[in-house]
């Protein structure tokens, strides 16, 4: 049998179309694509992008305590146990409130948005999630910075000058998002203020991409891209202890609606507060009243003198 040459085998076979051969290459590319996002997804590049943290020393000042203990997967963590003022040795234990910061920095950018809690009588407890300032490094999650809040909690919770039954949050964006979802874990917390919350880690990145509110592709690039495991929205839906949200409608970082849309899915809960022309991190500078609005919270629903 006469060999049949490759160019009189391609004359006598069917050749493809033009359009199948696009449609074939961009199945290809397609398909890059598709295992591209997964490998993004499953990998936690993109969750990655959320957090921004200081490392470093970051010593105490003379009127706090430095604090060693240990996250919920045991990670070792330090903070700062800051003492409410005007306490006396006979006086009762005063409130305390957890401070779970927000993504950038560490505790030394962070202990000024509640600064104006120790001389109104509450302790403060801040502390570094893992990577950020003294804390040990680690996997830098939301459920890692989840077992990082736990910890705190529990570390507050063993001290001998704590008053288990007025245990209080705050929490200021990122740390909002945590705090939602661990006071929706922990009954200890009694009540909290959230400042500048995200309603969802989908939501937020779609909010980067697409502004506010973001738009069909934004939104559908943060839905594959991003998890939303341990969402806030769905969190707050399942606390029965009071919320003071605090949020400026010019917050171009997180978007005021994120606040609008918190307060909505629990409306007997949350008290809400919108300052005209506040910003993310800035707020307690242009609008006092906010700082003096989270002390009235905090001592109506930890009252003193128990």
């Amino acid at each position: 049998m006469t060999p049949v040459e490759p160019t009189t085998l391609q004359a006598i076979l069917p050749q493809p179309s033009r359009a199948h051969r696009i449609a074939r290459a961009v199945l290809i590319r397609g398909i890059i694509l598709a295992a591209a996002v997964l490998i993004l997804r499953l990998s936690g590049c993109m969750e990655r992008l959320f957090y921004h943290p200081t490392a470093g020393p970051t010593p105490a000042s003379s009127h706090m305590e430095e604090v060693w203990f240990e996250s919920r997967d045991g990670t070792r963590l330090f903070g700062w146990w800051i003492p409410a003022k005007g306490r006396g040795p006979g006086d009762p234990p005063a409130p305390t409130i957890i401070h779970l910061h927000g993504n950038a920095g560490n505790i030394r950018d962070h202990e000024w948005f509640t600064q104006d809690l120790p001389p109104a009588g509450f302790n403060v407890f801040i502390f570094d999630y893992r990577g950020y300032g003294q804390s040990s490094a680690g996997r830098l999650r939301r459920a890692q910075l989840l077992d990082d809040a736990h910890g705190a909690l529990d570390a507050a919770l063993a001290r001998e000058d704590v008053d288990r039954a007025r245990i209080g949050l705050y929490g200021q964006s990122m740390g909002g998002a945590v705090g939602i979802v661990l006071m929706a874990e922990r009954r200890e917390i009694r009540a909290a203020v959230f400042e500048s919350p995200f309603a969802s880690w989908r939501g937020m990145a779609a909010a980067v991409i697409g502004g506010d509110p973001p738009g069909l592709l934004a939104r559908l690039l943060a839905s594959v891209l991003l998890s939303d495991s341990h969402s806030p929205l769905e969190a707050i839906g399942r606390i029965d202890r009071p919320m003071l949200l605090l949020h400026g409608d010019a917050d171009d970082i997180v978007p005021v609606s994120h606040s609008r849309a918190l307060a909505e899915a629990n409306p007997g809960c949350c008290h809400v507060k919108i300052y005209e022309g506040g910003a993310h991190n800035s707020l307690k500078d242009t609008h006092p009243e906010m700082a003096e609005a989270m002390v009235e919270f905090l001592r109506r629903e930890l009252p003193f003198g128990r």
